[in-house]
């Protein structure tokens, strides 16, 4: 390994002591003179027309300074990637129990309630679907009849079925004719919040000259910007995003969400505006993910290899297309070579909340599906789940899924460290009452990557400053700080990250799918590199040598075959100033990195209650390749808030949606079951460095992948405790109980025929 001054030593963030005591600035902490105070009107009917709606008492009321619908908006959509679906508000017509219809801005919070109860509303019900796969068969009502017509609008089934991707490979009838066995399963995943501790927020002012400020809480400033210009249709110069300090994201607060209805009425009043998510809200306005209806069908040898796959998901996004089923494609095969498939994955529209991303969207549904899969499979043809995973696994040199070669990589050696670390393989004690059981999932992510920009500044005082686009969600911060430190000699104290907005920084993509690590960090790395090649260039020119002799270390520049012969930084820094070059700034710009994959091999151990069906988790054990640890700390503490988040997903938390009405019936963090500290067993984290070629000093990306497998560890545990399968999350102690008495869990059936007719040769 080598030999590294600041990477690969534990540091405790940056921003810790601000956090610790109160300082940090949070959207909800912002408060300008004269602010007013917002509140949202939601329908409260999940299909209808909006017949009409009176503003009038509400605008009455004594301390009411605005009252805005959908009609004082341009005629604009918006969307999360390219299909433009959505308006900011409800104009004519409902589509899901939540959506925005008006906003209020008031003196206070209690009068703004206060207007937004007076307001009337007159609604006339249209049909609705709320079931996915009643919305995907043929000759159900659609949600969107103009589908057609929204810009970006790409070839998909029609209907509900709003986007459609697919990838084929070989011939997949000929491999499941080549196979001596053939298993078909459906598997089924809940919806689920992102569970972020601190609501959305934002606060809108606007300037003498009619600029926008918006203070948000938000993983994608510049995606904001830009979005919040195209439904106000102003100049994304007009507008200035700053990104506060975040307390939780998780993929829900990377796109516009809340920003425009204060942003409007601050430009309707002169005033600044503050609007803060109740905690309803954060569970019907900040798309949380929907369920997912998974069928599998793989066939394999006797000797244990796998020959084809076939595979059609049906990812349920509610009314608007928030972010879509790449993951049913992308993450098909799992961390497996198959030679022959057949993928398809379908965004389907339902009366119901917009889905949003969570931890790299749809990839814990799919891994959930496979990783469950790939145990009925090697038990089918009596092999060690453990050895069959090993002898398919993928290997440099082989062929992903969207055709490019797999990398050096550390997928082995995760699972020969999880192996080695739980004895596997194992059988543990069980009584008459209490089954123990061990399973085992192998999980995979590409490191993020996306635009990233950097630039460096050397002070006067031999400290630099550091700014980059990219917001901190998981300490981010401290890595980049370290990266910069590294790659100039300096202390970690030496390094300045600077806050940012979208006025100042440079443009850089949002963070999320963990990418600011591995590609923002390459971008600083960049800039530091540059920053340091012009110290080099002034102090040669200074000390009489040429740059090739000097070195950068210990915050001085000095000659290698004479170190007392030196300049520090911060001589050079004031000489800069009046030099020729003018003043240090090292930049760095890049639009994408190579593929990096990511692989996590997790085991879970439980105890199942016979009687009751209560699943308990007493040891869990993951190893993932991280490249390189910038931090080991912060690694450590992704890994295990991931896993933690994963065993959640596995076992208690689910959004309770009315099969109805579409109405969500548990939006509060008092009847939404998260996992307490109690419920968690103690995580035992293996920190496995296999460099990347282009990650900052060979990191990797860390944080999705950890989340994505516990559910099906966890479901295969069980079925090596008490012999069944339970293929429907969350595997609640009702589900488990019911499948110990051999009642049958396949209510959540695909109609693979119609899917196949519907499709076309």
């Amino acid at each position: 390994m080598a030999d590294f001054q600041t990477i690969g030593q534990r540091h405790i963030r940056v921003d810790a002591l601000d956090k610790v005591t109160g300082k940090a600035m949070y959207a909800g902490d912002v408060y300008l003179p004269g602010m007013l105070m917002c509140k949202l009107l939601v329908s409260t009917h999940s299909h209808a027309r909006i017949v009409s709606i009176d503003t009038s008492a509400a605008e009455e009321l004594p301390g009411v300074k605005a009252v805005i619908t959908g009609k004082d908006y341009p005629d604009a959509r918006f969307g999360s990637g390219a299909l433009k679906d959505r308006r900011v508000m409800a104009v004519d017509e409902v589509f899901y129990i939540g959506e925005p219809i008006a906003a209020v801005a008031a003196d206070d919070e209690i009068t703004a309630l206060e207007a937004v109860e007076l307001i009337k509303v007159q609604y006339q019900d249209i049909d609705k679907v709320v079931d996915p796969l009643e919305a995907i068969s043929s000759g159900s009502k659609d949600v969107h009849p103009d589908l057609e017509e929204f810009e970006g609008y790409g070839f998909a089934l029609g209907g509900n079925n709003c986007t459609m991707l697919d990838a084929d490979r070989g011939d997949v009838d000929q491999g499941f004719k080549d196979s001596d066995i053939i298993v078909e399963e459906t598997y089924h995943t809940q919806p689920i919040s992102q569970g972020f501790l601190e609501p959305m927020a934002c606060v809108a002012d606007v300037e003498a000259n009619g600029r926008l400020d918006i203070y948000a809480s938000t993983q994608g400033p510049y995606q904001v910007r830009a979005q919040l210009a195209s439904v106000l249709e102003m100049p994304i110069s007009n507008i200035k995003v700053t990104a506060m300090e975040m307390g939780g994201g998780f993929g829900a607060k990377l796109r516009l969400a809340l920003e425009a209805f204060p942003a409007l009425l601050a430009m309707k009043t002169g005033r600044p505006v503050k609007l803060v998510n109740t905690r309803e809200e954060a569970f019907t306005l900040n798309g949380p993910r929907l369920e997912t209806n998974i069928y599998l069908k793989t066939g394999v040898t006797n000797d244990g290899t796998i020959l084809a796959r076939e595979a059609r998901s049906i990812f349920d996004v509610g009314a608007y297309l928030g972010a879509g089923p790449n993951a049913g494609v992308g993450h098909g095969l799992g961390a497996y070579k198959i030679p022959n498939f057949k993928l398809r994955s379908y965004g389907v529209y339902t009366n119901k909340i917009y889905v949003g991303s969570y931890r790299a969207s749809g990839v814990a549904d799919m891994t959930f599906a496979t990783e469950s899969h790939t145990d009925v499979l090697a038990h089918k043809v009596g092999m060690d789940p453990f050895e069959f995973r090993l002898k398919n696994a993928l290997s440099e040199g082989d062929t992903a899924v969207n055709g490019s070669t797999i990398p050096e990589n550390g997928l082995m050696e995760t699972m020969e460290a999880l192996k080695e670390k739980m004895g596997l393989p194992k059988r543990l004690p069980s009584t008459p009452k209490e089954a123990r059981g061990v399973g085992i999932s192998v999980g995979e992510w590409r490191s993020g990557s996306g635009p990233s920009t950097a630039s460096i500044s050397v002070n006067e005082d031999g400290t630099v400053s550091l700014l980059t686009g990219s917001v901190d969600i998981s300490g981010s911060d401290t890595s980049l700080a370290q990266i910069a430190a590294e790659a100039l000699g300096l202390r970690l104290d030496q390094v300045v990250v600077a806050k940012r907005n979208t006025d100042m920084a440079p443009f850089t993509g949002p963070s999320g799918g963990s990418r600011i690590v591995y590609s923002q960090g390459r971008a600083v790395q960049n800039a530091a590199e540059d920053a340091k090649s012009k110290l080099l260039e002034l102090a040669a020119d200074r000390l009489g040598v040429p740059a090739d002799a000097l070195e950068c270390s210990g915050g001085s520049v000095y000659v290698q075959d004479n170190p007392p012969q030196s300049m520090d930084l911060g001589q050079l820094g004031r000489m800069s100033l009046s030099s020729r070059g003018g003043p240090i700034i090292g930049t760095s710009s890049l639009s994408s990195l190579p593929y990096a994959p990511v692989f996590n091999a997790q085991g879970a151990e439980v105890i199942v209650d016979r009687e009751t069906g209560q699943v308990r988790v007493t040891r869990f054990v993951q190893a993932q390749d991280i490249g390189r640890a910038i931090n080991p700390m912060g690694v450590e503490g992704q890994l295990e808030g991931g896993a933690v988040q994963g065993i959640g997903r596995a076992l208690s938390e689910e959004i309770l949606i009315h099969k109805e009405s579409g109405e969500v019936r548990n939006p509060s963090l008092a009847t939404y079951l998260m996992p307490l500290s109690v419920d968690m067993p103690e995580i035992e984290n293996i920190l496995v460095e296999i460099p990347s070629a282009d990650g900052p000093f060979g990191a990797r990306a860390v944080a999705e992948s950890p989340g994505f497998g516990p559910p099906a560890a966890i479901a295969n545990a069980i079925y090596d405790a008490v012999g069944v399968r339970v293929k429907t999350l969350p595997l609640s102690a009702e589900r488990v109980l019911a499948a110990i008495q051999g009642k049958n869990d396949d209510e959540y059936s695909v109609d693979v025929e119609e899917l196949r007719a519907a499709e076309g040769p």
